[in-house]
């Protein structure tokens, strides 16, 4: 008869196998409460598969929330040094009852050298550091600070005048961008594009946008203080961007509403001549710009424009058409002198000077009107067969005979040949 060892108690279980099952025994117990002993209940041979979720009815559980947000009661402000959960709604913070960072209005009680105390409107003492003044106020001066949450060894509150300052210049810029109001500003120096404008903030002036006309130089209005519109403002990107040339125009087009309502066809006007082209002259009446066409400035013949006026030149114009709605001023420069066409009737011998010689005759000036006719070949000898430069020269002063005039074509018929003889 064999005897088989007593097992040891303190040496490890035998691993079960696939085959071996958990006596049922030992799942009533566990399932009773009693508490197996770890070494009588196998290891699972297989992961065990997650669920899927909660089923039907069931409550599911609370996840924690992850480190460094507290569990906060709704309409409780967050625990101190933790920022607020992820959608929950933090009520404004508050000292003294009052919200930080609105601004408030403030009288200056005194001022030392590295501070500024002020008195708040329901009596209690704030605190301002000095160098946030650009110049040292007064005792008694209303000023405009921003609550703080910061603490005061003297149990003062802790105000901000440079924040409350720059908070009010850009509701100023932004209600002057909505409500299309200009505003003033000094141009402090010139960058790459443009001027830096100061409006209380920092803005844009683009070289475009600093003047009417184009060439403008920027740097002249260095120092000076401008009047200019804003045309855009983001305060998330601390950008202004404002305007010269709007002021300008929006100016100008004013006064010329008023300078039109003025202008009547027939009327003399002063003006100076601010451009020129092929097709004529622009002038400039003060405020409004009328054209002056080619054939509207002087009864002579000219080759180009240049001849007749040049930019700058100051002359007395016509009034001819004025159209309201499109803003446009016709003008007419030679309707200030008299028609050297009046006053001349056929028969009569004048004195003239050659002003061109051409193969069918030459064009003469009467000398004492200005009006200008043509002497035909066939008119300006009895000897055949001579061409007209053998004849006259430019330059050359004859005594002609006016045959006809056609004021509304403006021409003018005149002979040499007929003044001692005529056919």
């Amino acid at each position: 008869m064999s005897t088989e060892p007593e097992p040891d108690p303190r040496a490890d279980p035998p691993e079960l196998g696939a085959s071996d099952t958990v006596p049922e025994s030992e799942v009533d117990r566990v399932q009773d409460g009693d508490p197996a002993d770890p070494a009588d209940v196998p290891e699972p041979t297989a992961p065990i598969e997650p669920a899927e979720g909660p089923e039907p009815g069931a409550t599911a559980r609370p996840i924690p929330p992850p480190p460094g947000y507290a569990s906060v009661a709704p309409g409780q402000p967050p625990a101190p040094g933790r920022p607020p959960a992820p959608g929950a709604s933090t009520p404004p913070a508050t000292v003294g009852g009052v919200v930080v960072g609105k601004i408030v209005d403030v009288e200056v009680s005194a001022v030392a050298d590295h501070e500024v105390e002020v008195r708040l409107a329901d009596g209690r003492t704030g605190v301002i550091p000095r160098k946030e003044f650009p110049q040292r106020p007064s005792v008694g001066d209303p000023i405009s600070a921003a609550l703080l949450a910061r603490d005061d060894p003297r149990g003062r509150v802790v105000l901000s005048h440079a924040w409350a300052r720059k908070q009010r210049a850009w509701e100023r810029v932004e209600e002057a961008k909505a409500s299309g109001t200009p505003l003033t500003g000094t141009a402090t120096k010139v960058v790459k594009g443009g001027l830096v404008i100061d409006v209380g903030l920092r803005g844009f002036l683009p070289t475009s946008l600093v003047s009417e006309t184009p060439g403008t130089d920027p740097s002249t209005l260095v120092g000076t203080e401008v009047e200019v519109m804003v045309t855009e403002v983001d305060r998330a990107n601390d950008r202004i961007v404002v305007s010269r040339r709007d002021v300008l125009r929006r100016a100008r087009r004013r006064q010329e509403k008023d300078l039109l309502a003025g202008l009547k066809p027939g009327v003399q006007v002063p003006g100076t001549v601010v451009s020129v082209a092929d097709y004529g002259a622009v002038v400039d009446l003060g405020g409004v710009r009328g054209l002056v066409h080619r054939s509207e400035l002087t009864w002579q013949r000219f080759d180009t424009v240049e001849d007749v006026v040049k930019v700058g030149d100051v002359v007395q114009v016509e009034v001819l058409d004025v159209n309201k709605s499109k803003r446009r001023v016709s003008l007419s420069l030679r309707r200030t002198s008299a028609d050297p066409y009046d006053g001349v009737e056929p028969g009569q011998i004048l004195s003239a000077v050659v002003t061109r010689v051409v193969e069918y005759g030459a064009f003469m000036q009467l000398e004492e009107s200005g009006a200008e006719g043509l002497v035909h070949m066939s008119e300006l000898s009895d000897v055949p067969g001579f061409r007209p430069d053998q004849l006259v020269a430019p330059g050359e002063h004859v005594m002609v005979k006016v045959m006809d005039v056609d004021r509304k074509r403006r021409r003018m018929g005149l002979s040499v040949r007929r003044v001692l003889v005529d056919d």
